[in-house]
C-alpha cells in the first residue's frame, strides 16, 4: 500500500473555453474561460477522500482557494506541451504527503451538450423542435451495456476514487471488454443493486424521470449503493435534485389548513393587497424587451432588439494554448436595438434606452420596515432574490432596529447595462402582519434610469437566496430572502413555510389581487371546487423551476418531454418555445408575426370565442390560460393586440409570467420546495382594453407617486 493514492481524471479540452459565450447555465468553474472541466468539483472529490483517510498534508495542499489555484497551476504546467487541437485526460494523483502526480492520455471529442446538458429529455426526445434538440445530449455513439456477473462489496475503495482498481478491471475482464470497444459493464453490490459503471455514471429512465444509483455523502456501508462519489453525478444531482424525503403526504390538507388558520388568528395575519399602479401602461414590445433584459436570451425571431456579445480580455492560459485560440477572450451579452430598419435591413445598432422597455410594475404591495415602521410599496418578484429599497424612501436613521452591515454591498445588472446598487443593513420587515427579524435590507444608493423610472419603492425578492447579489469585502455572500428568514424563525410552524399569490386583470371588476404569507386562503380554494395540485420545484438555479412537459391547444396535444418552466411574478408575459407559440397564433384569425413589434399580434376585431383554448402543464396537470390574457396590450396603431404568449428564443426553458399566473391561485411552498396551483378562471372573458391600458384612445394619465398609492384606497385591485 506504499504507492496507494487517491486520484481524479480531468478533461483538458480547449473547446471548454467557449462555454461562457454559449449561454450554458450552472457551469460552475467553467463560467470563466478554462480548458479544465469541472476543476472545482474534481478538487472537492479528492479533498473528501483525503479527509476520509485523514491525510493532513494532502488536505492542506488542495484546501480552499489557495489549494484550488495550486491545482490549476499544476495542471497548466503539465499540459503546457500538450497538443491543444484535441482533448486529453489528465489523471491527477494525490499522495498522503500532499505530492501530486499525473498521467496524460488522449480522449475522443465530445459535444459540449454532453458535458453541460441544458435538459435531460426522455429517451425518445419526441416533441422537441430543432432549437431544443440542439441543446440536449448527443446520443452517438451508442454503447452496449452489460451487468457484471459477479457482485462487488461496498467499500471505501468503491466510494472514493483510488489507485485500487481491481474491482473495476475485473468487471471489464469478465465482460470481455477490449480497449476501444463501445461497451460498458455495470457493477452490482451484494444487495443486487447497481452501484455504477466501470468507467461511467449510469442514469436510468424510471417513472418519467432520470434516476442514478444513490450515493452517500461520506462512505458508510449502510447507506447508498456503494458507488463512486463522482463529479458529473454531483453536478447532475445539484442541477436536477431528487425529491427530499418528506412525510407531508401523510398529513391531510384539512390538518394543514387548520394549523394555518390557528397561526393566522394567533398572529393577526392578513392579506397583502395588491396596489393598482396607475402609472403602469401596458406595452407589448416594451414588456418583451424587459424580458430580454432580464433573462439575456438570444432571439430566434427577427426584430429591432437583440443581444450581441461584447468581447473583453480575461483570465490566464498557457502561452501555447493562447496562441492556438488567438488570445484569451470573454464575452458579455449586451442588449442593443436596430435603428432605421423598418424592414429589418440597412440599419445600425444603438444602445437600448430606458424608454425602450417597461420599467414599471403592474403589481406593487405594501410592506413595513423598522421601528417605528416605515411603509413602502415594493414589487414582489419570484424571479429575484434581492430585497432592495430606495434610499430616499426608507431612512435607516429613523429606525431604532436598523443595523448597518459593514463591508456588505449589492449590485443588480441587466443585459442593457442598467444597474442598481448600494449598501446593506438588517432590520425587521413586516409583511401581511408577519414580522421577519434580521432581514438583510439592500439600500439603493445608485439607480440607473431604468430603475429610477419605476413607481415602486424597491423590490422584495421571493426566489431562493443562492442568486442574491450581496458581497462581503468583494466576495459573494448571498443573503436569505424574507421567506427563507421567515422559515428560520421558531414561531413559524412547518405548515406555514409558504406564501401565496392571486392576480386578477383590471378587466376583472370587483376581484382583488393579493398575497398571503404563512397561510393559504381557504375561500379561494373552496371557490375553485378543486384540490391543490402540488408539483416539485427544482431550485438548484435559485428559481421556481418546474417540469412543463406538455401543452394542449384547442384539443391538440403537444409533447414537450424534458421541458421546464420558471414561474415568475416579475415577468408580465409568458415565454414559450417557437413550436408552441406558432401553433397558438395559427389558431387566431388574422394573427401574424410583426417585425417592429417583435412579437405576434392579432386584430382587435377578434372575439374571445376566436381565441384557442390553451392549456399548459405544470407537473403532470395542465392549466387553462384565460383567453382575455392573451390580448395583452394594444399596439401603437390601436388596431391590434400584442399577444400575451411570445417566443422564449434560445432559452432552454419557458417563463410562466403573469399571462399564466392570472389563471391560477399559486401556493409557493418554500419549506417543502413545491408549487401548488388551483385554477382561477373568471366566468366572463372580455377582450375590451383594460383600464390600465389607457383605453382604446391611449389617453395619458396624471403620474402619481408611491405615497399617493399608499394613502388612497381606490388604487387597490
Amino acid at each position: 500500500m506504499d504507492d496507494f493514492r487517491i486520484f481524479t481524471s480531468i478533461r483538458y479540452d480547449s473547446g471548454l473555453l467557449k462555454v461562457p459565450d454559449l449561454g450554458f447555465t450552472n457551469v460552475g468553474w467553467n463560467q470563466h474561460p478554462s480548458p479544465f472541466y469541472m476543476l472545482d468539483l474534481h478538487r472537492d472529490r479528492m479533498l473528501r477522500a483525503a479527509t476520509h483517510w485523514r491525510w493532513t498534508a494532502a488536505i492542506a495542499a488542495i484546501s480552499g482557494e489557495v489549494g484550488l489555484k495550486n491545482l490549476e497551476r499544476f495542471l497548466q504546467s503539465v499540459t503546457s506541451e500538450v497538443d491543444n487541437n484535441s482533448p486529453h485526460r489528465v489523471m491527477i494523483t494525490l499522495a498522503s504527503d500532499g505530492s501530486l502526480g499525473h498521467q496524460i492520455s488522449p480522449l475522443p471529442e465530445t459535444h459540449l451538450n454532453n458535458l453541460y446538458p441544458e435538459c435531460l429529455p426522455s429517451p425518445s426526445s419526441e416533441g422537441l423542435d430543432q432549437v431544443e434538440k440542439s441543446k440536449v445530449p448527443i446520443k452517438d455513439p451508442t454503447y452496449d451495456i452489460m451487468l457484471d456477473v459477479q457482485k462487488t462489496t461496498k467499500s471505501e475503495y468503491t466510494h472514493y476514487k483510488t489507485t485500487i482498481r481491481d474491482m473495476y478491471d475485473g468487471a471489464r475482464k469478465r465482460a470481455q471488454i477490449m480497449p476501444g470497444d463501445k461497451k460498458e459493464v455495470l457493477l452490482v453490490n451484494d444487495d443486487g443493486h447497481v452501484m455504477e459503471g466501470s468507467i461511467s455514471t449510469p442514469y436510468f429512465w424510471r417513472g418519467g424521470k432520470w434516476v442514478t444509483p444513490p450515493v452517500s455523502k461520506d462512505f458508510t456501508a449502510a447507506q447508498g449503493s456503494g458507488g463512486n462519489d463522482g463529479t458529473t453525478r454531483r453536478w447532475a444531482l445539484e442541477r436536477y435534485p431528487p425529491t427530499p424525503p418528506s412525510n407531508r403526504h401523510n398529513i391531510t390538507m384539512d390538518t394543514i389548513l387548520s394549523a394555518q388558520d390557528k397561526f393566522k388568528q394567533d398572529l393577526g395575519l392578513s392579506k397583502v393587497k395588491v396596489v393598482h399602479n396607475q402609472n403602469y401602461k401596458r406595452h407589448g414590445t416594451k414588456s418583451y424587451v424587459s424580458a430580454l433584459r432580464r433573462y439575456k436570451f438570444k432571439t430566434t425571431k427577427p426584430g429591432p432588439y437583440f443581444h450581441v456579445d461584447k468581447v473583453t480580455q480575461h483570465g490566464y492560459l498557457p502561452e501555447q494554448l493562447k496562441a492556438a485560440i488567438g488570445g484569451i477572450v470573454r464575452t458579455e451579452r449586451t442588449l442593443v436595438k436596430t435603428v432605421d430598419a423598418g424592414d429589418g435591413d440597412d440599419g445600425h445598432t444603438a444602445e437600448v434606452t430606458a424608454e425602450d422597455q417597461q420599467n414599471d410594475s403592474m403589481y406593487i404591495c405594501e410592506i413595513g420596515i423598522g421601528e417605528p415602521v416605515q411603509k413602502l410599496l415594493l414589487d414582489f418578484d419570484t424571479g429575484s432574490a434581492d430585497t432592495w429599497v430606495r434610499h430616499n424612501v426608507f431612512d435607516p436613521k429613523k429606525s431604532s432596529t436598523f443595523k448597518k452591515l459593514s463591508g456588505m454591498k449589492w449590485k443588480i445588472q441587466y443585459g442593457d447595462g442598467s444597474t442598481a446598487s448600494g449598501n446593506c443593513g438588517s432590520d425587521t420587515l413586516v409583511v401581511g402582519g408577519l414580522s421577519i427579524k434580521n432581514q438583510t435590507i439592500e439600500c439603493a444608493t445608485k439607480l440607473s434610469k431604468e430603475f429610477a423610472q419605476g413607481t415602486s419603492d424597491g423590490l422584495l425578492g421571493l426566489a431562493w437566496g443562492k442568486i442574491n447579489t450581496v458581497t462581503d469585502a468583494g466576495e459573494a455572500d448571498p443573503q436569505s430572502t424574507p421567506v427563507e428568514n421567515m422559515i428560520k424563525q421558531d414561531d413559524i410552524p412547518k405548515s406555514s413555510e409558504l406564501f401565496t399569490s392571486a392576480f386578477y386583470s383590471t378587466r376583472d371588476k370587483g376581484a382583488e389581487s393579493f398575497y398571503t404569507f404563512g397561510y393559504i386562503d381557504q375561500n379561494l380554494i373552496k371557490k375553485s371546487g378543486q384540490s391543490i395540485h402540488w408539483t416539485e420545484v427544482d431550485n438548484s438555479q435559485g428559481f421556481w423551476s418546474v417540469l412543463s412537459e406538455s401543452c394542449t391547444i384547442d384539443g391538440e396535444s403537444i409533447d414537450l418531454s424534458g421541458n421546464t418552466a420558471i414561474a415568475d411574478t416579475g415577468t408580465t408575459l409568458a415565454l414559450m418555445s417557437d413550436q408552441v407559440v406558432e401553433k397558438v397564433y395559427e389558431k387566431i384569425p388574422g394573427a401574424t408575426y410583426d417585425f417592429l413589434n417583435q412579437g405576434f399580434i392579432f386584430p382587435i376585431t377578434v372575439k374571445a370565442d376566436d381565441i384557442p383554448e390553451i392549456k399548459v402543464a405544470v407537473g403532470d396537470k395542465e392549466y387553462l390560460i384565460q383567453k382575455e390574457d392573451l390580448a395583452f396590450a394594444l399596439t401603437d396603431d390601436k388596431k391590434h393586440w400584442y399577444g400575451g404568449i411570445q417566443s422564449r428564443g434560445f432559452m432552454p426553458f419557458d417563463i410562466l409570467g403573469d399571462t399564466f399566473l392570472k389563471s391560477v391561485y399559486s401556493i409557493w411552498d418554500q419549506g417543502n420546495r413545491r408549487l401548488g396551483l388551483v385554477p382561477k378562471i373568471q366566468p366572463t372573458q372580455s377582450l375590451d382594453p383594460p383600464p390600465d391600458d389607457g383605453g382604446a384612445d391611449g389617453g395619458e394619465k396624471e403620474r402619481i407617486t408611491s405615497l399617493d398609492l399608499l394613502t388612497n384606497q381606490k388604487y387597490l385591485v
